[in-house]
């Protein structure tokens, strides 16, 4: 069970049920929440529900909707993310959300594989930070996985150092292009793309070819120089899933 509760303001301790293919929010008494208030449009939002995931919509409203203090056009909600319209703040309570085979997104299998990514010998192999990185980046918690390698970016040096660059470009990337910023998500890629230009075709235990693949095959749909936003069925493309190669093909060619 999905839901969005309201944290502060008028409606402060209410919460609307998400399990509608679209619920809708506004000034207008037909919506399925009315949000009372000046500042609020008629239709001003949407959530709308695909499968298991949940897209904020914002439907060109006057003042606009805010996820986590960012003015979005429509975001694929994450659970705990904080909704704002006008004096109405919500947290978004999708602890509950669970993948059926039939709702999950098309590479899910990959995205079950986080233990088969690397083994314990690559555990030893490599730092800490790299590894659970890797955790958070199959789990398509891109944000987190750019925090970690930052860590260890910081004192890298070499093609160690362009190696984490580029991965954090890409999650990154990733980053943006799930909250529909094509312009961002563009940057990023380039940007990766370029350090995996100056880096050998393995590298860590990693398939950089193959890696630069998926990578590009992800986020094709913002790499168009006149996209500026991405549509959600465009958002539902498949997404990169990291699995070191065997240490015994060697630490990247190095």
């Amino acid at each position: 069970m999905a839901f969005l509760r309201f944290t502060y303001g008028p409606k402060a301790g209410e919460s609307v049920e998400l399990e509608k293919a679209k619920t809708s929010f506004g000034r207008r008494r037909s919506s399925d929440c009315v949000l009372d208030h000046k500042a609020v449009s008629r239709d001003h939002f949407h959530i709308e529900r695909i499968g298991a995931k949940y897209f904020l919509v914002d439907n060109d409203s006057g003042n606009g909707t805010f996820v986590n203090g960012d003015r979005v056009t429509w975001v694929d909600l994450k659970d705990g993310d904080v909704v704002q319209v006008g004096s109405f703040r919500m947290m978004a309570d999708l602890s509950d959300v669970s993948l059926s085979r039939d709702e999950a997104p098309e590479n899910a299998d990959l995205l079950e594989e986080g233990v088969e990514a690397f083994t314990r010998e690559h555990e030893e192999a490599y730092p800490r930070q790299f590894i659970e990185g890797i955790r958070y980046f199959n789990q398509r918690n891109y944000y987190d996985a750019h925090e970690v390698w930052e860590e260890i970016w910081l004192h890298a040096s070499g093609d160690e150092k362009v190696f984490y660059q580029m991965l954090i470009q890409s999650a990154v990337g990733l980053h943006h292009y799930e909250r529909g910023n094509a312009r961002g998500a563009r940057g990023m890629y380039n940007a990766a793309a370029e350090k995996l230009r100056q880096l050998p075709r393995e590298f860590m235990s990693l398939d950089l070819d193959r890696f630069s693949r998926d990578l590009t095959d992800s986020l094709k749909a913002a790499c168009e120089d006149d996209a500026d936003s991405i549509t959600i069925q465009q958002q539902q493309a498949p997404r990169p899933h990291i699995k070191l190669l065997p240490l015994s093909s060697g630490r990247g060619a190095q």
